[in-house]
């Protein structure tokens, strides 16, 4: 089974239970249930239509406004400060209430998620990847989608890696989307590598410079911090932290940190892990350097006990009844059964 398939069998099945009142119903049992939680929503890119660049984790502009639309009327939005205040002072939390945070700095972040947030009163946190504002670099996941969206082929074959078909704007988002996938899970210099090769194989260039079309200038980023938006620091190079060498995790954070705080002239006490993963050692050194707070991607709720340093999020940029899924705590409630279940076969194997 697919990704893709399993995604639109999540989509079918989100709208199902949404008409049939399961969703709400859910809701106010668990409410009964269990003791306040707030969920912390993950967004990344904000964008006015789908198009080659629009992958999983991306939502249209409209989208955008019409889930904040719901959440004004249903929850109290918090910001990432006052959750964390709650935790820290072990204060009960609202019954319905929800965080918003962006990830990596696109710049549709300030051209249509701001302007929203603003409208709106609802505050936000975003994190910068810091290594790639201002000076025209593209995330390598951007690397590919330009890739694919540029070559003349009609297909590509690419080994181990798989075979795609790009006869159509379909397929090439399909392809852009399977390939960052995959590509994610290799080891970085491989994956430089590749992307290298897929770009010579493909007859493409990407042009110097295209960074600063799609990421946030640091212009931008100081209107934003000066006008109701928390910024928060996500690594220099967006390296998955769990995986490097110690000295290099610790420049990653340090100089993230750094580097935003002489350029706000404001103090930044929230971090994002690039890819969500993390170790004992980056959550040691987060504390040391005066980070309150650190937020992953695992899909959990958060409570007054939970870890500052270990924060789940909720995917937040898929169909509205997905959305709702996220929130209502089924989705984070079936990953948290599943991988109870996974530890319990794999200690009985």
């Amino acid at each position: 089974m697919t990704v893709a398939y399993k995604l639109a069998l999540a989509r079918q099945a989100a709208m199902f239970a949404n008409h049939l009142g399961m969703l709400d119903g859910y809701r106010f049992l668990r409410a009964c249930l269990v003791k306040s939680q707030v969920a912390i929503l993950m967004y990344h890119r904000v964008v006015p239509q789908r198009d080659i660049w629009f992958l999983p984790y991306s939502i249209t502009v409209s989208d955008f406004e019409n889930q904040l639309k719901y959440l004004i009327k249903q929850y109290t939005i918090l910001s990432l400060d006052e959750l964390v205040d709650h935790i820290y002072e072990q204060k009960p939390l609202p019954k319905k209430a929800v965080v918003i945070t962006l990830d990596d700095g696109y710049k549709d972040n300030y051209r249509y998620a701001y302007p929203i947030l603003k409208k709106y009163g609802v505050p936000a946190t975003i994190f910068l990847a810091t290594g790639y504002i201002d000076n025209g670099e593209l995330f390598w996941w951007d690397k590919i989608t330009y890739i694919v969206q540029h070559t003349m082929l009609q297909a590509l074959e690419l080994g181990h890696v798989g075979s795609y078909s790009l006869g159509s704007n379909h397929e090439q988002l399909k392809t852009a989307s399977t390939l960052v996938r995959r590509l994610a899970e290799l080891p970085e210099q491989k994956r430089n590598m590749l992307i290298e090769e897929i770009a010579v194989m493909s007859a493409v260039n990407i042009p110097a410079g295209l960074g600063k079309e799609l990421i946030v200038s640091w212009d931008e980023v100081r209107e934003m911090s000066h006008d109701g938006i928390t910024i928060g620091a996500h690594s220099v190079t967006h390296r998955t932290l769990a995986t490097v060498l110690p000295k290099q995790a610790r420049y990653e954070i340090i100089q993230s940190k750094k580097t935003i705080e002489e350029r706000i002239e404001q103090a930044v006490t929230a971090f994002s892990y690039p890819g969500g993963r993390f170790s004992n050692d980056t959550t040691s050194l987060l504390k040391d350097i005066g980070f309150r707070c650190a937020l992953t991607s695992v899909p959990r709720m958060t409570t007054s006990e939970s870890n500052p340093y270990e924060l789940g999020r909720l995917v937040a940029g898929w169909t509205f009844y997905v959305f709702k899924a996220f929130l209502c705590g089924l989705y984070p409630d079936l990953h948290t059964l599943a991988s109870r279940m996974n530890r319990i076969w794999l200690s009985q194997e």
